[in-house]
């Protein structure tokens, strides 16, 4: 434990922190839209985390970016790790995790617009969220080919699990329909109705 720098320590668990919020991102998503978690709060609470998840995930992800930068023993520039393929090392592996880090920021930052934007923010953001469902598998390549922790036994059970869980809540997701949209009844007055208006 020693020779280990505290950076490389740092790297290490801010991308399996930033893999683990990831994966929550997506389950939520997926559940979300099923009716199995509207018993907990409703809809637009259950968004709130939803997008909290996915804003919380981002912030390690650039936290691990940083450590990444700032490490002496392997040290990227800001460019390699923005560039998918530039690396100084496992070029194809980081490549996959910078790809994941761009399929999330669109969504990132026009989920945050999207009020604003009316419209055509809600077919941006459509759009977009579509994008971001490839982070996911980018980054769980990622973690599995660059990650040095990624062959211990406790990281091949937390990638297991967490894939796992994916895959059930898609299960889930297929055979729970999402909830019908709810639609108001406008009454007409009694007046009204006797008159025929």
């Amino acid at each position: 434990m020693g020779n280990v720098s505290m950076t490389w320590l740092a790297i290490r668990a801010s991308g399996i922190t930033a893999w683990g919020l990831l994966t929550a991102v997506v389950l939520w998503g997926i559940l979300l839209r099923s009716r199995v978690l509207t018993k907990l709060a409703s809809p637009m609470r259950l968004l709130d985390m939803h997008r909290w998840l996915g804003a919380t995930a981002v912030v390690f992800l650039l936290i691990h970016m940083l450590f990444l930068f700032l490490d002496s023993y392997i040290h990227f520039t800001i460019t390699q790790l923005l560039i998918p393929g530039t690396a100084p090392w496992k070029a194809f592996a980081a490549g996959l995790g910078t790809l994941a880090f761009w399929c999330m920021i669109p969504v990132t930052i026009i989920g945050r617009l999207r009020p604003r934007l009316g419209v055509i923010g809600n077919r941006w953001f459509s759009k977009t969220h579509l994008i971001a469902y490839a982070a996911w598998p980018l980054a769980t390549a990622h973690f599995i080919l660059a990650g040095t922790d990624a062959l211990q036994s406790w990281s091949i059970m937390l990638i297991i699990a967490g894939t796992a869980l994916v895959v059930a809540a898609l299960i889930v997701r297929g055979f729970v329909p999402a909830p019908a949209p709810s639609r108001t009844v406008r009454t007409l007055p009694a007046n009204s109705a006797r008159s025929g208006r």
